[in-house]
């Protein structure tokens, strides 16, 4: 048996809105890995394109609902895009599991190679946001089928682009799960120098050079949880609640979804030392850059998480965080430089 994958009762009751909506669709699956298998939270469907909405209304409705009930309209550069643009609104500890398609399974049959294609696309672009990854690099394709009601998953190994389909399990668990959050506030004064030899690159290639370093550190950096020093495999949450009655368990299960209380976490990362180079290279700069803030960072792990997942869930959001933000800073420089034009 490959990997198991367990999704809750918000996920179920989003497949049985497919199963009754009988339409095709396509999206991605939200939710976090661990050691021993992944738990899905959400399906997120593709968001529909503008000149797809206008076609509609200009007098195409045939052709769009022969779209919705009978083919499934795969743009690997769009579901790109929404991946990219999903990922920067995720909290530390919750990631792209992998993508779905609601479609008859003839098609799926036949597209396969096409799908197994857009899957590798997806975690192509969010390679360098995937510079703190969870976990392991399996991700998931989820096959539904509106006619028959059957789903079939299967993972691929996205780091090995000739890697094979493997079976996995797509199990319901019963219940709301009951997840653990983690926060911390980061202050960040970060100055490094643009090389004169990195002046023909791109403003976001030079700041993701020289803002690598910080990142690396960002990993190293030593954590102190609710503010103590705790053992990395021990459990986040040492409350003897699983030693509650029976009763009493089954009288709280219905408010299990509700996350418990907040976990603070320190970071202290390491500074640079720089008296110990023997050899300290000179070089000419055009410009010193600063980035200068707060952050605000959050994320969820498990309940069963132990103290080195929390630590990582939150180093994962700090780094997706900084890297978004310049990200979108960058992007809409261009997008005023395009419109000044």
């Amino acid at each position: 048996m490959g990997r198991l994958i367990v999704f809750d009762n918000v996920v179920e009751d989003k497949l049985n809105i497919i199963f009754r909506n009988k339409g095709c669709q396509t999206g991605l699956i939200i939710g976090q890995c661990t050691d021993q298998k992944d738990i899905a939270i959400r399906l997120c469907s593709t968001p529909t394109k503008d000149d797809d909405v206008h076609a509609s209304t200009a007098g195409d409705a045939d052709n769009s609902r022969k779209s919705k009930t009978n083919v499934p309209d795969i743009d690997e550069q769009w579901i790109c895009q929404h991946a990219k643009q999903l990922i920067r609104a995720l909290p530390g500890g919750l990631d792209i599991l992998g993508l779905f398609i609601v479609a008859p399974s003839e098609f799926t049959t036949k597209n396969q190679p096409l799908l197994r294609q857009v899957l590798f696309s997806i975690f192509k672009i969010l390679g360098k946001n995937r510079s703190f990854n969870l976990c392991s690099s399996e991700r998931i394709l989820l096959f539904i089928c509106p006619v028959t009601m059957k789903t079939v998953c299967k993972t691929y190994d996205v780091s090995d682009y000739k890697s094979f389909a493997n079976p996995a399990e797509w199990k319901l668990q019963s219940g709301s799960m009951k997840w653990h959050r983690i926060r911390c506030r980061l202050a960040v004064d970060i100055k490094f120098p643009i090389k004169s030899e990195d002046a023909g690159l791109s403003l976001q290639k030079q700041i993701e050079i020289g803002l690598h370093p910080f990142l690396e550190n960002v990993k190293e950096a030593h954590a102190i949880c609710n503010g103590s020093q705790r053992e990395l495999v021990e459990p986040l949450d040492c409350s003897n609640e699983g030693k509650k009655s029976k009763k009493k368990s089954l009288h709280e299960s219905d408010s299990s979804s509700t996350p418990s209380k907040w976990h603070d976490i320190e970071l202290f990362i390491p500074l640079e030392n720089n008296n110990n180079i023997s050899n300290p290279e000179v070089c000419e700069c055009i410009c010193m850059m600063t980035f200068k803030g707060a952050v605000q960072c959050r994320a969820y792990v498990h309940s069963k998480a132990t103290v080195q997942e929390a630590i990582n869930a939150l180093k994962q959001d700090i780094m997706r965080s900084i890297t978004a933000r310049f990200e979108i800073h960058c992007e809409d420089l261009l997008l005023i430089e395009e419109e000044q034009q």
